[in-house]
């Protein structure tokens, strides 16, 4: 599996573009961004924050879904521009505006020490020590056997068991795990037999959809929630998670009944369980650790510790006890950390100069179906970009009309962004985790795409149907 990563990697190392080109790509979307400031402050009446604002979200955009750079540079780029355009430090002249006060570049600081932050490093770091240990593999192991010798229970087995992991742990770290435990179970599969294709499908499939399930299962459920809470809007660990069951669920059963009802084994196939290995002492440690936390998460309505101060818990206990060492501290994953803060950052410079408005009202507003038309256009740009971009791009703007439409509560939009950013699957490179599945040779492109949209398209109008319930019968 280690080798399939790898070569992977090479691959997508070879196919990028000389540094040069890259360099002048760059420039070229830079400057595409200063033309839209300008073209902003010359063809209208808004403020200049509102065009320096423009300039910096065309740019973010363009470089986000080229990946010209990296997603973490992109966000240290928006937060620097932030700073020096719109908080003006050095307080140059020619970037002040008579009867209108600099923004405290505090403000564009403040997302790289949000909670969500802290939050997610310690989703982190719990996932890190788990998989040290093999907690991971021990868990999965077990419960894979549990389900049984069928064709179809094994696939439940793989279903249940990855979604449980991305709940927790990385979408990507859960897959490639995964992959590397059912290959034991496609041993007994023949080689060709389109059953390989289900189970195969069924991991990257079931460790987005488990991602949707907890604030920490993947970095669009983040910035939703750090989105959400500026303004004053608070959700925490349970409540997140009592909101999505139902929608898990629901997905599940689909993506269940679609690759049981397409790749069906005929005759009926019997597999091995996978052996299960067991861990000694400081596996039982990070457990008792893990379900602490997990507790503590689920009750901080009783205790009143919020989600991002319990995080620290496993932080301080891995590290005080030696199980995380300085050099697996530093590989923590800092850059989605980099990019969940630069997303908050555009949010609050689009907030504070009053962008988000000015784009919710240049909208078709009046139509009855505006927000399934969001929530599409979300689910389409996410199949080709980041499901973290898409989230950072439309879940500010979203949130700022919601306050414009009648009958639409803000967490519909935020929390209904989130879920489809996470949903957007039809393509081998819309998701890490889909990339790894691709890598093993099992499956086309073909695949995804048949698979991915049938999914895509039912959470689509699964979420749409489900958020207007909530929000018709006053449930949020």
């Amino acid at each position: 599996m280690n080798r399939r990563i790898k070569h992977l990697t090479r691959i997508t190392r070879e196919l990028q573009l000389p540094r040069t080109k890259r360099l002048l790509m760059f420039f070229g979307i830079v400057l595409i961004g200063v033309l839209s400031g300008w073209v902003t402050s010359a063809t209208t009446d808004y403020p200049p924050p509102v065009a320096y604002m423009t300039g910096i979200l065309v740019t973010a955009a363009f470089l986000w879904a080229t990946e010209i750079i990296p997603l973490f540079a992109t966000s240290l780029l928006i937060i620097g521009a932030q700073i020096i355009l719109l908080g003006n430090p050095g307080e140059w002249e020619f970037l002040q505006t008579a009867g209108i006060a600099a923004i405290p570049y505090q403000s564009f600081l403040a997302p790289l020490a949000d909670p969500i932050i802290y939050l997610f490093l310690g989703g982190f770091i719990l996932a890190k020590v788990g998989v040290k240990v093999g907690v991971d593999v021990y868990l999965s192991s077990a419960m894979l056997r549990i389900f049984g010798l069928s064709a179809k229970s094994a696939l439940i087995g793989v279903i249940v068991c990855t979604t449980i992991f991305g709940m927790w742990i990385s979408n990507t770290a859960t897959t490639a795990m995964m992959i590397t435990l059912t290959g034991s179970l496609l041993a007994f599969v023949p080689a060709g037999h389109s059953f390989r294709k289900g189970l195969t499908l069924a991991i990257p499939f079931s460790a987005s959809i488990g991602g949707l399930m907890t604030p920490i299962g993947s970095p669009p459920n983040a910035i939703a929630v750090g989105l959400l809470a500026n303004e004053g809007v608070q959700i925490d660990f349970l409540t997140w998670m009592i909101i999505m069951f139902p929608l898990v669920i629901i997905l599940l059963f689909v993506l269940y009944q679609l690759l049981w009802h397409r790749y069906k084994p005929e005759p009926p196939l019997m597999l091995t369980p996978v052996e299960a290995k067991p861990f000694g002492g400081e596996g039982i440690f990070v457990i008792v650790v893990f379900t602490i936390t997990v507790l503590l998460w689920l009750t901080d309505s009783l205790h009143g510790i919020p989600s991002a101060v319990v995080a620290l818990f496993p932080a301080i206990m891995f590290t005080a006890t030696g199980l995380l060492s300085v050099k697996e501290f530093n590989r923590i994953e800092w850059n989605i950390l980099f990019v969940i803060a630069g997303g908050l950052a555009l949010g609050q410079g689009m907030s504070l100069t009053g962008l988000d408005k000015v784009i919710a009202n240049s909208l078709p507003l009046e139509s009855e179906w505006i927000v399934l038309i969001i929530f599409t256009m979300t689910l389409l740009v996410g199949t080709f970009m980041s499901n973290t971009t898409t989230a950072i791009l439309f879940i500010p703007m979203a949130m700022s009309m919601a306050h414009q439409l009648e009958g639409v509560n803000v967490k519909f939009m935020a929390l209904g962004l989130a879920v489809m950013a996470g949903s957007s699957m039809a393509l081998p490179i819309s998701t890490p985790p889909n990339a790894i599945a691709y890598s093993t040779n099992e499956l086309t492109s073909k695949d995804f795409i048949t698979n991915g949209i049938v999914i895509g398209v039912c959470s689509l109008f699964i979420t749409y149907v489900y958020f207007w319930l909530l929000t018709y019968f006053g449930l949020w």
